[in-house]
């Protein structure tokens, strides 16, 4: 018995002595896509030589489009509703064009830019005074003067130039740059409305009119038109006759009223008795003939009628 036990024991050291089993390997993983996880690189800034050089370059062919994206690129929002936007937008494309038209150099160019940019930021500054913008301008000029041509530098002509240009566009309007930079302006939004005549839409295929029914539809149309122009022709003789009747009514019961008047008036002389007679006279034959000729009226026009009767 002690033996099995101590066969027992040495079997169970023997398993428990045993090294643990090694972990499998995890799968490989799968190599990255070509590009993939790589950062993109930030863009490179353009320098202000590359701006003006592409607005120049467009510059003659259009010169909004241009201006428009100088603006872009010179971050200057809306410079066409922002008042001061354009400005600082006209002073710079000014300024850029008296560069290239005066034979300057990019790194010239823009350097004058960069000049002309501090010119308006002094003149936004409330604490500037006129003197000062020139003392500035001056200084910027003669950090950049040399005796003989060179990249980005001025000669002394080519200061006097600049200088030129500068007091005959931004000192001769220095106040109003200044009042513009330093003082808000009042805004006033007007809105205009304008009305287009458009075409109307076509109606569906289901309510349109095939070719029999839309010739049916004009004749019906052209029938009602001549309806209503025969009714109005209608009323309107119907009023003219009854104004016309009216106004002989009126006439004759005008007539017969001063005949009564003459009537009741006794005849004072000879000549107004044989006056008197003649009227009476005239009036009864007067009445004879309106009969008479009432007479043939219908006469005629009953023949008129029968006339017209064969005819049709």
């Amino acid at each position: 018995r002690s033996r099995f036990r101590r066969c027992r024991l040495a079997r169970a050291s023997g398993r428990g002595s045993m090294p643990p089993k090694k972990p499998a390997d995890p799968p490989p993983e799968e190599p990255p896509a070509e590009g993939e996880g790589e950062e993109e690189p930030e863009p490179v800034p353009r320098t202000v030589e590359e701006i003006l050089a592409d607005f120049l370059a467009a510059q003659p062919d259009d010169p909004d489009a241009a201006s428009a994206a100088l603006a872009a690129e010179l971050e200057i929002e809306e410079p066409t509703t922002d008042l001061r936007n354009g400005a600082r937008l006209d002073f710079l494309v000014n300024t850029a064009v008296f560069a290239r038209d005066a034979g300057f150099s990019l790194a010239q160019a823009a350097y004058l830019h960069a000049v002309a940019t501090a010119m308006l930021e002094v003149a936004a500054d409330a604490k500037m005074t006129f003197d000062d913008a020139e003392r500035r301008f001056q200084h910027a000029l003669v950090t950049r003067a040399t005796a003989s041509p060179a990249d980005g530098h001025f000669t002394v002509d080519d200061i006097r130039v600049v200088s030129a240009h500068f007091a005959a566009n931004f000192f001769a309007h220095f106040k109003l740059f200044a009042y513009a930079y330093r003082n808000e302006q009042a805004v006033e939004q007007h809105a205009t409305t304008l009305f287009l005549e458009t075409p109307f839409a076509f109606k569906k295929l289901p309510d349109a009119y095939t070719q029999e029914r839309w010739e049916a539809k004009l004749v019906r149309d052209k029938e009602a038109e001549e309806a209503e122009r025969a009714r109005l022709e209608e009323e309107a003789r119907v009023a003219a006759e009854e104004a016309e009747r009216a106004r002989k009514e009126e006439e004759e019961a005008e007539r017969v009223r001063k005949e009564e008047q003459e009537a009741r008036r006794r005849p004072k002389t000879l000549d107004e008795a044989v006056a008197h007679a003649v009227r009476e006279k005239l009036k009864l034959e007067r009445a004879a003939l309106e009969a008479e000729y009432a007479a043939r009226e219908e006469q005629l026009l009953t023949k008129i009628a029968a006339l017209e009767a064969q005819m049709k």
